[in-house]
């Protein structure tokens, strides 16, 4: 079975996508290929030189608000992909630690936790009802690097064809949410869930610095601290 590695980038996380794929290449096993969506406009400023092998790079006419047209481009990811599953990564994430995807297969795992512990993430619960047109009790966008069935995804679109005019019409929406309420509700056979109520510790396989609220390094944040604490060390497994 086989898994590809899905990003949708763009110029202000360039920087990061380049030390999220160095991760990829020192820690990463069991891929098949990297799926990597680059805005048209932002073409030429798009260095492809060193790309990890078996990256594959597709440059998408990106419209409307570039927020929820990232979210679009992995509700419709099957349609660049066609190993048998996907792996979202985002720009900002570095696999910190040896991982092999094929662990992760044939069920992947899903975290879900109630709504009703999850006051922050409470504005994702109507717009995700409102699609599945049923009552959503649980939150799964509980980790980064998401792994979902590349026919989860086909059967999603098929099951709903308006998507792409939803999602770029909407004031809110999460697609982790959504591709999970959908997979809880049609096909729940196909995953591990995890009910993650009371359990403290979530192991993420990888560290995250969201992009949107940090700064290139030198940003007075913890977070970021170790986030280019992990960097540096890619650096000098690089010797760059």
């Amino acid at each position: 079975m086989t898994v590809d590695i899905f990003y949708k980038s763009y110029k202000k996380d360039f920087w990061l996508l380049h030390y999220s794929l160095l991760s990829v290449t020192k820690n990463v096993t069991g891929y098949n290929n990297i799926i990597l969506l680059i805005p048209e406009s932002e073409k030429h400023d798009f260095d492809t030189r060193n790309l990890p092998e078996r990256t594959l790079v597709y440059y998408v006419n990106e419209y409307g608000n570039g927020y929820l047209f990232q979210q679009w481009c992995k509700v419709n990811a099957a349609s660049y992909s066609h190993a048998d599953f996907i792996l979202f990564a985002d720009s900002d994430c570095i696999f910190d630690h040896p991982i092999n995807l094929q662990d992760f297969i044939p069920l992947p795992e899903i975290l879900y936790t109630s709504y009703t512990q999850l006051p922050d993430a409470i504005i994702w619960q109507k717009p995700t009802e409102k699609i599945i047109g049923d009552s959503i009790e649980w939150e799964f966008m509980r980790r980064n690097c998401l792994i979902y069935h590349r026919s989860t995804l086909v059967n999603l679109n098929n099951w709903n064809t308006g998507l792409e005019k939803i999602i770029m019409s909407s004031h809110r929406f999460s697609e982790f949410n959504l591709i999970g309420a959908y997979s809880w509700k049609f096909e729940r056979d196909k995953y591990n869930f995890v009910n993650t109520d009371n359990w403290q510790y979530v192991d993420p396989k990888s560290i995250q610095v969201w992009s949107h609220a940090s700064k290139e390094p030198g940003a007075d944040d913890l977070h970021l601290r170790e986030y280019i604490r992990i960097l540096v060390t890619l650096l000098s497994a690089f010797a760059i």
